[in-house]
């Protein structure tokens, strides 16, 4: 009789330290749950993390353009500050460009003025355009072509620049 009442025994504390099928379905669909209202927020937040990242390189950037446009009289790729057309600079790390090495036509190159140039936070280079078009009226900037990658004379509402004027 007393092995019997321990085999009843040891089976009661087995299934009640065992999760049933309801509760793992009700602790996967809590988990399911947790996920659909995460991710979605996730992506936002890193969408405009990326967004403040560009801006803080751009701002440097333009520091740096600026820099070397009071030394030398000329923005990257030797031009000369007033407004040119088709001129821009789309990789701000070649030498052409004047900020980490001295290319050809700066004189009093003060340089360098940048260790390194980052890519954007969506792995594009960021460009110098010294005719970028802002509401018609064509001004110099630095900048990003942003999460969807259009540039090269493509104005669009998700370029992140700053005006070097």
């Amino acid at each position: 009789m007393r092995a019997r009442t321990d085999r009843l025994i040891n089976r009661r504390n087995k299934s009640a330290a065992a999760f049933s099928l309801i509760e793992m379905m009700i602790a996967i669909a809590i988990i399911g749950l947790l996920l659909g209202i995460s991710i979605p927020r996730y992506s936002k937040v890193r969408h405009e993390a990326n967004i403040r990242e560009a801006e803080s390189d751009v701002q440097m950037l333009s520091s740096a353009i600026k820099q070397l446009a009071w030394d030398t009289g000329r923005w990257p790729r030797a031009l000369r500050r007033e407004i040119q057309g088709d001129a821009e600079c789309w990789d701000l790390s070649s030498s052409a460009a004047g900020l980490m090495a001295e290319g050809n036509g700066f004189s009093n190159w003060q340089g360098p003025y940048l260790v390194e140039v980052p890519k954007d936070p969506w792995g594009s280079d960021y460009f110098f355009d010294p005719d970028y078009r802002i509401d018609g009226v064509m001004r110099p900037v630095v900048g990003s072509f942003g999460p969807n990658k259009i540039g090269r004379n493509k104005y669009d509402s998700d370029n992140v620049y700053v005006i070097l004027d």
